[in-house]
C-alpha cells in the first residue's frame, strides 16, 4: 500500500473490514502537523508539532512526539526518529501507532530486538495487521530465524489477501503482495530452494513490475538456475524500472 494509506491504517483511521483498531484520536490541534508530513513538507510539520508543545497546554504531548518522530522516519532520519519515538512511548504508552513506526525505525537502525518488541507490542494492541506482521517477517530474517520469519512473510501474505475479494486486486494490494513474496524468496534462496524463490519472484514482478529489486534478485535466481537469458532480461527489467524510479541514467 502507499505510506499515506498504511500510515492511516496503522492509526486505525481508514482501517478495512476486522481490521478497526481502538486508537485515540489525534489531536485535532495537530492535524495541520499530520496533513503537513503527508505533503513531505517535514520542517512545517516539525514546526506545527513543536508548537504544540510548546504551548504547553496539549493533553497528548505524546502524539505530537510521535509526529515528530514520523517527520524524520519519512526523511529516513533514523536517529532522530528514534529519539522521538522512545519519547512518544514514554509520555503516551496507550497510543499503538507511535508502536507501529518505531519498529520499522528500530529495523532500519538494525536494532532487531528492540524493533521486535516494538512490532508485538503493536500488534498486541489489536487485530493483527499484515504490515506489522511484515516487519516482524523482516527481523526474523535479519537475525537468520529463517523458519520464522517464512511463517511470517505467510502470515502477511494470508492478511493482506484477506483485506479483499475477487480475483482482481487493487493496486495497493499487488505492491504489499509483490514486496511479501520477494522477501519470502529471500527465505527460499538462504535454504538454497531456487526453483520456490524463483516462483515467488515471478509472481512479484507480475503483480508490481515497476519495483527494480525483484527483478534483480530474479535475475541472480535464473542465473543460478543455469538461464542466462532469462537473467539478462530480468536484469534488464531491473535496470529500466530503476532509471524510472530514480530519473538515473545509470543502473
Amino acid at each position: 500500500m502507499t505510506w499515506i494509506l498504511a500510515a492511516l491504517m496503522a492509526a486505525g483511521i481508514a482501517a478495512g473490514p476486522g481490521e478497526a483498531r481502538k486508537v485515540p484520536p489525534l489531536d485535532p490541534r495537530l492535524n495541520d502537523a499530520f496533513r503537513l508530513i503527508k505533503a513531505r513538507r517535514y520542517d512545517e510539520a516539525r514546526q506545527a508539532a513543536q508548537a504544540y508543545l510548546d504551548a504547553g497546554s496539549g493533553a497528548h504531548r505524546g502524539q505530537a512526539e510521535f509526529l515528530l518522530a514520523l517527520s524524520y522516519h519519512r526523511q529516513r532520519l533514523y536517529e532522530a526518529a528514534r529519539a522521538r519515538f522512545a519519547r512518544a512511548v514514554a509520555l503516551e504508552p496507550g497510543y499503538p501507532t507511535t508502536y507501529f513506526f518505531y519498529g520499522f525505525t528500530l529495523y532500519n537502525l538494525g536494532r532487531l530486538d528492540e524493533a521486535r518488541l516494538a512490532f508485538e507490542t503493536y500488534l498486541a494492541q489489536g487485530p493483527e495487521d499484515a504490515e506489522a506482521v511484515f516487519g516482524l517477517g523482516l527481523v526474523a530474517l535479519e537475525q537468520d530465524r529463517v523458519d520464522d520469519a517464512e511463517r511470517t512473510f505467510n502470515r502477511a501474505i494470508a492478511l493482506a489477501q484477506a483485506r479483499e475479494e475477487g480475483p482482481v486486486f487493487s493496486p495497493g494490494l499487488r505492491e504489499d503482495l509483490a514486496r511479501y513474496l520477494a522477501r519470502r524468496a529471500d527465505v527460499h534462496v538462504r535454504r538454497g530452494e531456487l526453483a520456490p524463490a524463483r516462483a515467488d519472484l515471478e509472481r512479484s514482478v507480475d503483480l508490481w513490475p515497476d519495483h527494480f529489486e525483484p527483478w534483480h534478485k530474479l535475475a541472480q535466481v535464473l542465473r543460478r538456475l543455469g538461464d542466462a537469458a532469462g537473467a539478462d532480461r530480468a536484469q534488464a527489467r531491473s535496470d529500466e524500472a530503476f532509471r524510472k524510479r530514480t530519473g538515473s541514467g545509470q543502473p
